[in-house]
């Protein structure tokens, strides 16, 4: 495996309780913020999203129609007018 630096700004009292997770553990600091990442990861990855949780609010997308050709032109003539 190869190691990777990560550098995150969290609360201090996060730290503490993250540094004494780790002594708890008899883990370093580095260690047991990666064991709890990855449990935080299985975690999500367990527990599925669901479409309620991603919209909800139930609202759908307008598609929209392209433009006509006619309405290009008119867009282009517009254009070539402010230059």
């Amino acid at each position: 495996m190869v190691s990777a630096v990560l550098n995150v700004k969290i609360d201090e009292a996060l730290k503490e309780k993250l540094r004494h997770y780790a002594e708890v553990n008899n883990e370093n600091l580095s260690v047991a913020t990666e064991n709890l990442l990855l449990l935080a990861f299985q975690a999500v990855e367990e527990a599925g999203v669901s479409e309620d949780d991603i919209d909800n609010q139930h609202t759908e997308e307008e598609s929209s129609n392209p433009l006509t050709p006619k309405e290009i032109k008119a867009l282009r003539k517009l254009l070539k007018k402010k230059k």
